[in-house]
């Protein structure tokens, strides 16, 4: 009978751990296995015994008024949506300020630069079970857009998935946002200069997910508009027609060497509107208490540069991070932007804007620039990043963050806002608390 069943397998599920635990050898694993063979024939006899009483016993009605109960929760969450459901997310609270805009700035803007004042994400499996997964990321407080991701993943079949929606960038190997677990967040407070500066930020369309010899390469690429707030903005020379979008291809494929490393080629093209060429290289390797993560990227732009002609530029990054206990991590990142073709210009800015450190090279402190006879700015600057940083893990969910990063430009491109001029470099410190639930 069915109760006896569950009897059985509850004596045996007690028993298990009590043997492991136990057992020091294959003699004494036989003489353990003996001695639970003789308590569950025992056990067989009792529960043969209950059966035969008429009218049942208790407790097996009481067993059985418990599965209807369970039976009638899960359909319950089956009705109300429920199923399949997870909300995560993460706050950080930071500051930060930096020598030249002397700005004591206490903002979730100090992490990941995207306004937001946290992140909340909510994923969903389909109730039907046929796999389909979507992701919706939503950034409170942002002031572009509180949407981040809105994006489904279904199934054709064990290797192959279709993908779609608002899908974040996914060139190089800095997350977006910061979280509490180690393998999941961006670990220092900001990012570095390639992710800030040379590339994009997110796509819209349609592509597929691949996955090859059993995980040891993955293989994804979407086509749509890339970046369409940028079509939008006026003062952007690269757009040549804001009522137009760019239609853009992107892709990106990994190579899971081992548990330890891995290397990931990434591409974006855009055209119709924008005209944009951006090809990136990102590996790592993680083993013990020690990590490391690299990226090399090259672009090009058309018409995008400072003097109206095409921008082109190339960018390396390289982060090391050492564990010294368990909890607390030294970490260390390097970035360096060449940027000297046509006046200077990278896929986010080709200005200068006194904020970047990009754009035409400052020639001294009024900000004064080489023009050629037409006017034109001659040469761009160049654009290295310092960053050291320390991370400790105050719990499972929470981490205490502080960085202190320092800019050089290869002129004078740092614009003093209390004082007007312009500086070659720009020194900053910031420190974050990060919850992720």
């Amino acid at each position: 009978m069915r109760f006896q069943r569950k009897i059985l397998v509850v004596a045996m599920a007690c028993a298990l751990p009590w043997m492991s635990a136990n057992a020091q050898s294959a003699a004494d694993l036989k003489k353990e296995i003996e001695t639970l063979k003789a308590q569950l024939q025992m056990l067989t006899q009792k529960v043969e015994a209950m059966g035969a009483q008429a009218g049942g016993s208790e407790l097996v009605q009481q067993v059985n008024r418990l599965e209807q109960k369970q039976e009638l929760a899960a359909d319950e969450q089956e009705k109300s949506g429920f199923k399949g459901l997870k909300i995560n997310g993460t706050i950080e609270a930071a500051f930060s300020y930096d020598d030249l805009g002397r700005s004591h700035n206490f903002s979730a803007t100090s992490g990941s630069g995207l306004d937001e004042m946290g992140m909340i994400q909510i994923t969903k499996e389909s109730q039907d079970g046929e796999g389909i997964d979507w992701t919706l990321r939503l950034l409170p407080g942002n002031t572009t857009s509180i949407v981040h991701e809105a994006s489904i993943s279904i199934p054709v079949n064990k290797e192959n998935r279709i993908i779609g929606g608002l899908i974040p960038d996914f060139q190089g190997y800095e997350f977006v946002f910061s979280n509490a677990s180690p393998l999941l967040g961006n670990q220092l407070i900001s990012h570095n200069a390639l992710f800030d500066l040379a590339g994009p930020t997110s796509y819209a369309g349609i592509g597929m997910a691949h996955t090859l010899a059993n995980g040891r390469y993955g293989l994804k690429w979407v086509v749509g508009n890339i970046d369409s707030g940028n079509d939008a903005d006026g003062t952007n020379p690269a757009v040549s027609n804001q009522a137009v979008k760019t239609l853009g291809f992107a892709a990106r494929g990994d190579w899971f060497i081992n548990e330890f490393a891995y290397v990931g080629l990434s591409l974006a093209h855009g055209s119709v509107n924008r005209n944009f060429d951006i090809m990136a290289i990102d590996g790592g390797y993680t083993h013990g208490d020690w990590a490391f993560n690299g990226q090399l990227s090259s672009g090009m732009q058309r018409n995008a540069a400072a003097n109206g002609e095409d921008a082109a530029w190339t960018g390396v990054s390289g982060l090391v991070s050492y564990r010294v206990v368990p909890r607390l991590q030294l970490l260390a990142r390097a970035d360096f932007i060449s940027n000297r073709k046509n006046g200077g210009g990278t896929y986010v800015d080709n200005t200068g804007g006194g904020g970047y450190g990009l754009g035409p090279e400052g020639l001294d402190s009024s900000g004064a620039i080489e023009l050629d006879d037409n006017g034109l700015a001659t040469t761009g600057a160049n654009l290295t990043r310092l960053t050291f940083g320390t991370n400790y893990q105050i719990n499972a969910n929470t981490q205490w963050k502080t960085e202190y990063r320092v800019d050089q430009s290869s002129g004078y491109n740092f614009l003093d806002l209390e004082s007007g001029t312009y500086k070659k470099s720009k020194t900053g410190f910031a420190t974050s608390l990060v919850l992720s639930f």
